[in-house]
């Protein structure tokens, strides 16, 4: 199975025609609300997947859920699947969300799982301002 070598959430991302090198821009780990609730208006989450020479050729799923603390007792969250096809020995997805509801201050935990098998997450803080802001 591909194997994870960096999966992290940004505000976006910009990759070079010519070489296809990746900039990722503004890695989001806090993001700060005046008034909740309040909405993100795009965010990407970036997986980049190391493929075996044996593994060209075959299928997979890259799954991205969104998990909203909004309930202690029942956490809720959003799936985001993208299939693909290993063609190359490495492979980059771009997961793109748009306008993300946020009812209250909290942790959004962004998972990434290959196959329905969790590789990672990445925290973003939501909160309102504080004093040291």
């Amino acid at each position: 199975m591909p194997s994870l070598e960096y999966f992290l959430v940004a505000e976006s991302v910009s990759v070079d025609r010519d070489s296809g090198s990746l900039s990722v821009f503004h890695v989001t780990e806090d993001l700060v609300f005046g008034d909740l609730p309040g909405n993100i208006p795009r965010l990407v989450a970036v997986s980049s997947w190391r493929i075996a020479p044996d593994e060209i050729g075959k299928d997979f799923q890259a799954t991205l859920k969104v998990h909203k603390p909004w309930h202690e007792a029942n956490p809720q969250y959003e799936e985001f699947p993208i299939n693909f096809t290993a063609e190359r020995l490495r492979h980059r997805i771009n997961h793109w969300i748009v306008n993300l509801h946020v009812k209250q201050p909290c942790d959004l935990r962004f998972e990434i799982l290959l196959n329905g098998e969790h590789k990672a997450s990445h925290i973003v803080t939501c909160r309102k301002p504080t004093d040291q802001d």
